[in-house]
Formats: C-alpha cells, structure tokens, sequence
C-alpha cells in the first residue's frame, strides 16, 4: 500500500513538473552554426502545418534592457524614408516614425501602417534568416545574432477596409531574447456579399460568403499546448421567411469544388451546413483535410417573397463556429465558444401613380397594365397592388388590370430600385380620351416601411392587412403610410372627349317652317272652301 503511495506521489509530481515546463517541449529550430551572441526568438500559438520565416534586417548590441542597431552597408531601397545611419553605422530612426511627450522629448518609436507596409515588401526580396514549418503552439528559433528582426507567415491577414489580404508580418528585436503570440492566424472570419442592393418580390437574390479557416484555434493568452485542433466547420444562415426556395449552388475550398456524393450540400432544418475539417486515424488521432488557412467561398441563392420589409432593410447573417478536438470526448467534437458572423442587406420599393383631369383633378376608375409585371391586390385596399414577379425581357406579357382608386391613386409596392416600368392605359374614365402613348414609371423610396392608403389601418408583421377589428392580434402590428409617394407619383393627365360638330339643327328649323306653311296654308283652304259652299 505504501509503495502504491508512494507511486501516485511520483506520478503527480510528474505531471505538476512537466506541466510547470511545458516551454521544455516546445519545436526548436537552431541556426546552424549557432551565432555566438545565442538570441532567441519565440512564438507562441503558431499554427501547425504553417511556415514561418525570419529575416535579420540590422544587426545590434545588447546590455541588459538596452539595445543598440547598426547596419553595416547600406539601408536598404524601400527603407529610407524611415531610417538612416550615421557615421558610425548607428541606425537611426525617421522622425515620422518617433514618438515624443509634450516637450519634444523621444519616448521611443512607433509601427505605422507605411512602415509595417515597406518591411512587408523588403522581406519579399531579403533572405531568410531561417525558416520552419510549425508542429504545435510554441516554436523557437535559437541560436541568432543580436538583431531587428521580421517575421512573415503564410497565413493571410483578415481583408481590412477593403484592402486585399496581406501576409501576416510581426517586427521585433532581441534583448536578448524575444517572444511572439501569433494573434495574426487561428482565427476565422466571414464576409458576406449580396449581388444587387435591391430586389423585386419574386427576384432571385444570390449571395456570397466567404470563410477564411484555420486548422487550430487557441485563445490569446494561450501558452503551450492549448491550441484545439479543427475538427469540422458549421455554417449557419438565419434564412428569415423573406427568402425561399433556398438552394447552395457552389462550395470550394482552397479553390477546389466541394461536394458530398457528388452534390452540393445543402442546408438542413436547422439551416445549417457542416463541412468536415479533419479525418480520424485508426489510432484515434485526427488529420486536417485541408491546408492552412484553406478558403471556404460559398454561393447560395433564394427568392424574394412578399414577406419582404417594403422600403425597409431586409437582413439575413451568415455565420461559422468551428468544432474541435476534445480528449475527453474524443468520437464528440466541441463547438468552439465563439462564431464568427457577416450580414448582407437588400430592400424594396414602391411606385405611384395618380390620375387627374386637365384641372388636377382626381379621376377614379382608370385602368393601366404594365409590362412584365405580375401583381396581386392587397386585399382590404383599393388602388393598392403586390408584385408577384417582374420579368424585365423585351417579349415579356403585360400585367394583370390595376385601376386607380377614388382619389385617383394606384400603388404598386415590391419593387427593386432601379426597375423601368412601361405603362399602358388600358381604359380611360368615362368621358375622358385615354392616352395614346406609353409613359415610364420610377420606384420610390417609402418614408416609412409598407404600405397604407388612408387612415389607421393595422397590419401584421410580414406587412399584411389584418382587420381593424382584430386590434387583439398577438402579431406586431405597424400602421404604414403610402400616401407619401404622392408628392413625386407619375401624374397622369386624361382629357375630356372634344364636342364634336352636329348635322341636325338647321334642317330641324326647315321642317318646322315647312310644317308651319302647310298648316297654314291647309288653314286658308279650309276658310276660302267654307265660304264658297256659303255663296253657292
């Protein structure tokens, strides 16, 4: 019992010790032959299968904390906006570059984003100092000269405000030895693009995203072997009611076609997708699919629905949350504690259209078409008309009827911004001449987010009328307001019919003269044969 005792205190002095030492077993690469002044440079959470490289830019003398540069021949092209050297070759930096206190006093210098740039480039030509491939979280390099050093990385940076990636590039010197956390890789990130800003009920609207992976993850702050390896990624999208008939239409990694049994994943029920990232040993271990920092770009598309916000941003994210390693639950990733997310954004609008008299009065009752448009009536509203679809060829049919309402106003809503709309009069007002030519009609920005004619009417929250007496709905209801397009609607002028000449006055005057005549003239006859039969 007592050696058991013994043995488990052994054991857990072990464990205590090498936990306390874990830098011991970190990858060491030693420059060969080792430089006498025996710098070291090390960089913790560097990625596994990534390639590191440094380059010695000026040499330097150490004592202590203190640390002094030289350059023995001449700066390099590229550099000298931001350092030179005295005769002494002491390397001495740019005042663009300084950094001083309220007095003018040097505190030190600073990494600008033209500098970092200009080491960036020189390393692309330098030559390396040494190099290696990483194999765990902390890697050394040993044995090096005193010295100003860069390290570059085959990872690629994060794109930031629209710039293309960069490599990944840390600065640092020896005083005497120097320590890196690589926060530049292990971390995914997403971007989300849309093809068009604004769509029409019926569109299709495609998306991109791309993901950039990495195949271990680790927090900062991280030291020694806490890296997680990347066992599967979960692509998410919130895919709201707005968007249907959802298809993936392409999936590359690294630029290669994805595919599971020859199709392109879909999303499940839970709109999600995940793409496995590591492949089990047979003894148990994992190995990654893919290379670092191995791109994911995805292409997906959908149709717009009438579900749609009117004139309000319409918004669905993409996100990605790796799943790793876990020792406790090897056969069982873990989903890692953080997601990383990217939103796109699309709206529609609306047109207007009002109808008067050549006195700018409202005229009700008529009737336009519009080329291919397919538009349904919102039911509880007059003069207010949904798309369905709008087909833009030159062949496509014309829409269904839609009249102007009593105050002389048709509303079309679920239209993308910059849609032309060909209108038709198909029957004027009684009384009225109907137009001869067609007229172009441009979408409008709403003020606000639907869609109401007049009055308090209350609608729900995908933008359908619900009945003034349902004021108990359990939905969010939202009082909208068309009546806001009519300052800029397409007017419409209808002209009464012309009086036309009429061919029936004068002869009607002839026949009442000639019915006079004869009247009177039968009246004389009649008197003159009276008085005749009297004589005789």
């Amino acid at each position: 019992m007592k050696r058991i005792k013994k043995l488990a205190a052994l054991m857990v002095a072990a464990m205590m010790a090498l936990a306390m030492s874990i830098t011991a077993f970190a990858q060491t690469v030693a420059l060969n032959p080792a430089d006498p002044d025996g710098a070291k440079i090390t960089i913790n959470n560097a990625a596994k299968g990534e390639t590191y490289n440094i380059y010695k830019l000026f040499d330097a003398t150490v004592n202590g904390d203190k640390i002094a540069y030289q350059c023995e021949g001449d700066i390099p092209v590229g550099l000298t906006t931001f350092f030179s050297k005295d005769d002494s070759n002491n390397v001495i930096p740019a005042d663009s570059i300084l950094e001083k206190d309220g007095t003018g006093k040097v505190t030190g210098t600073k990494m600008t984003p033209e500098l970092k740039a200009a080491l960036e480039a020189w390393a692309e030509t330098a030559t390396v100092t040494n190099y290696a491939v990483s194999e765990g979280d902390v890697l050394e390099f040993t044995g090096l000269a005193y010295g100003y050093y860069v390290m570059t990385t085959t990872h690629k940076s994060d794109d930031a405000e629209g710039e293309d990636a960069k490599a990944a590039i840390t600065v640092t010197s020896t005083q005497p030895n120097a320590s890196i956390y690589d926060k530049n890789v292990n971390e995914p990130s997403v971007t989300k693009d849309v093809e068009k800003e604004s769509y029409s009920i019926g569109d299709t609207v495609k998306y991109t995203a791309r993901f950039d992976t990495t195949n271990y993850i680790a927090k900062e702050g991280d030291a020694g072997d806490k890296s997680h390896q990347v066992i599967n990624y979960v692509i998410s999208d919130t895919l709201p009611e707005f968007l249907s008939d959802v298809e993936v239409t392409n999936i590359t990694i690294g630029g290669g076609a994805y595919k599971v049994h020859g199709e392109v994943p879909q999303f499940n029920n839970d709109k999600k997708i995940t793409i496995p990232w590591a492949r089990k040993e047979a003894d148990g271990s994992y190995t990654s699919i893919y290379a670092q920092g191995a791109q994911i770009v995805m292409t997906y598309e959908a149709v717009l629905t009438s579900t749609t916000n009117i004139n309000k941003v319409d918004i669905n994210t993409v996100s990605i949350q790796p799943e790793v390693y876990n020792p406790d639950t090897p056969d069982i990733p873990e989903p890692w504690d953080e997601t990383w997310e990217d939103t796109a954004e699309i709206t529609t609008y609306a047109a207007a259209i009002k109808k008067v008299d050549q006195d700018k009065q409202a005229l009700a009752g008529a009737i336009f078409t519009i080329k291919g448009l397919t538009v349904e009536v919102v039911e509880g509203e007059s003069g207010v008309y949904r798309v369905v679809s709008y087909d833009p060829t030159e062949n496509a049919p014309e829409s269904a009827e839609m009249s102007t309402d009593e105050s002389g106003k048709l509303y079309i809503v679920g239209l993308a911004k910059d849609v032309k709309l060909t209108v038709t009069e198909f029957k004027a007002p009684d009384g009225y001449n109907k137009l001869t030519e067609t007229v172009e009609l441009t979408p409008q920005e709403l003020a606000k987010t639907i869609y109401e004619t007049s009055g308090e009417r209350r609608y729900d929250e995908k933008g359908n009328l619900v009945s003034e007496s349902s004021s108990t709905t359990t939905t969010q209801t939202v009082s909208k307001n068309l009546s806001e397009l009519d300052a800029e609607a397409l007017e419409i002028t209808n002209n009464q019919g012309s009086l036309l000449p009429s061919t029936g006055g004068i002869g009607t005057t002839i026949f009442y003269i000639v019915g006079a005549v004869l009247v009177i003239g039968a009246g004389v006859i009649l008197v003159t044969k009276k008085r005749m039969s009297k004589e005789v």
